[in-house]
């Protein structure tokens, strides 16, 4: 029983008559990158709403040095850091959510934060529009946590949600064979948080295999959910199909590939351009081919 839509199936109905299976959390281990911004901000709120029963929070700020010894320099204080950290520690205990704060040291944010995100299921960071005197600079390192991340990784952007983000989500698939893990990404975070769900697939007239995944992936969506998606499909320039599609459904999230809509295995230049020019959060979720674990 290879298909995901008949393995599904197949635990569906296993369930006792009339009752119905509660949506398990999505993530269970999340690391969140902070450093006091209004981008940060966001972060920690999304983490925060993502958080299943049970699931552990863990806030890291990073304390980049630059040199060695007395010439050492920091581009934020440890007093700053600590107090960011101690703030968000304090927004996450009035959800008695299980939480921890870390502070590291070092030169490279996005080094520090790919080996800790290494041990755990989503790491999530703040975007903001350029950078400030002083700051961390995460965007400056959102690309490098794109390209490497082992795990899903969230780039928070201020939405109009409260405690429901995400409100709506938009699945940007390709059909391509490692377009089902982004997908299963989407179709569980939709369960598990009563999100609306969009698909939106931008065809090359070449490919029509690939629409007949999307279909399942639309299958797969309606039985897990029970509600079926749209499929939003005008052709045009892929990346601006998604922004685009993403802004006139005021999604919260848009959910895409790390190894690009094709079959690069990097960030890919459609994932990329998504990721800095979306207006909402992005997910971008670890794709994988057939057979992968």
């Amino acid at each position: 029983m290879s298909d995901p839509i008949e393995r599904i199936r197949s635990r569906e109905e296993s369930l006792p008559a009339g009752g119905q299976q509660p949506a398990a959390p999505v993530f269970t281990n999340i690391l969140c990158a902070i450093d006091g911004s209004r981008g940060s901000r966001a972060a920690i709120h999304q983490a925060i709403c993502l958080c299943g029963s049970g699931a552990k929070l863990r806030f890291v700020a990073v304390h980049p040095e630059v040199g060695s010894g007395s010439s050492a320099q920091a581009d934020v204080s440890a007093l700053h850091a600590r107090a960011v950290l101690d703030e968000a520690a304090s927004i996450a205990r009035e959800g008695e959510l299980k939480t921890s704060v870390s502070l590291l040291r070092g030169a490279e944010s996005s080094d520090q934060l790919l080996a800790e995100a290494a041990e755990h299921d989503l790491l999530v960071a703040g975007c903001r529009g350029g950078s400030r005197p002083g700051g961390m600079k995460l965007d400056s390192t959102v690309a490098q946590l794109a390209q490497h991340a082992e795990v899903p990784l969230l780039v928070a952007r201020r939405t109009i949600d409260a405690d429901n983000f995400p409100r709506s989500l938009l699945l940007a698939t390709d059909g391509s064979d490692g377009s089902l893990a982004p997908a299963r990404v989407a179709t569980r975070l939709a369960k598990a948080r009563g999100s609306a769900l969009r698909l939106v697939y931008v065809p090359d007239g070449r490919r029509a295999e690939r629409y007949r995944e999307v279909l399942k992936q639309q299958a797969l969506i309606e039985l897990v959910t029970g509600n079926s998606p749209k499929i939003a499909e005008d052709a045009g320039h892929v990346a601006d199909r998604i922004c685009d599609e993403a802004k006139g459904y005021r999604a919260s999230m848009v959910v895409i590939g790390r190894r690009g809509l094709g079959d690069d295995k990097t960030l890919g230049s459609v994932s990329e351009r998504v990721l800095h020019r979306a207006q909402c959060s992005v997910l971008v979720a670890l794709a994988r081919e057939s057979g992968q674990k």
